[in-house]
């Protein structure tokens, strides 16, 4: 779980987090010189942050939708909280809880793939049975799976939602 929210910033805090980049420019102060310019988040908000040195040595490090780990110091600028970021490292995604920075679905997640194993076992068509068991039984692709949303955004755009919405429509094909 990360140690510091978005929402929880406080100004003149010190603090170090990671954080998801949501958008990153590359700027021109007037004097010339390179700076950056990040918009960070979490789960619980969004954030502004400018990483004024170091730029050269970190600017091709990551990428929108990378998530970040950041030390620097929160100030208040325009009145909204802005963070001055003096060191930043690329965070493996082995190293980030995606529940901390998306919305997760509300249901067992386990639970729900057990459901959709069982329709799937109760699919009388030997091939396609097989097929989706080696599809559903793959570690790896069941980890994706699982956490995947099914959307962007309106429906089931949320981790866990595109097993929810294959469940709910196994479901539904039962009724017919």
């Amino acid at each position: 779980m990360k140690d510091v929210f978005v929402c929880d910033l406080q100004a003149n805090q010190v603090v170090t987090t990671t954080l998801l980049v949501k958008s990153k420019e590359l700027r021109a102060r007037k004097s010339g010189e390179r700076y950056l310019s990040l918009i960070l988040g979490d789960r619980s908000g969004e954030l502004d942050a400018k990483m004024w040195d170091n730029v050269d040595a970190v600017e091709a490090t990551f990428d929108r939708d990378d998530f970040i780990k950041v030390k620097g110091m929160v100030h208040v600028y325009r009145n909204r909280p802005q963070l001055t970021i003096h060191k930043l490292r690329r965070c493996q995604d082995e190293e980030v809880n995606f529940a901390d920075y998306f919305p997760k679905t509300t249901k067992d997640v386990e639970v729900m793939f057990e459901e959709l194993l069982s329709v799937v076992d109760g699919i009388q068509d030997s091939y396609l049975r097989e097929l989706l068991m080696n599809v559903l039984m793959d570690e790896d692709l069941a980890a994706k799976f699982k956490r995947a949303p099914a959307a962007k955004t309106l429906h089931h755009a949320w981790l866990g939602g595109l097993l929810e919405h294959t469940l709910s429509l196994c479901k539904l094909c039962t009724l017919f």
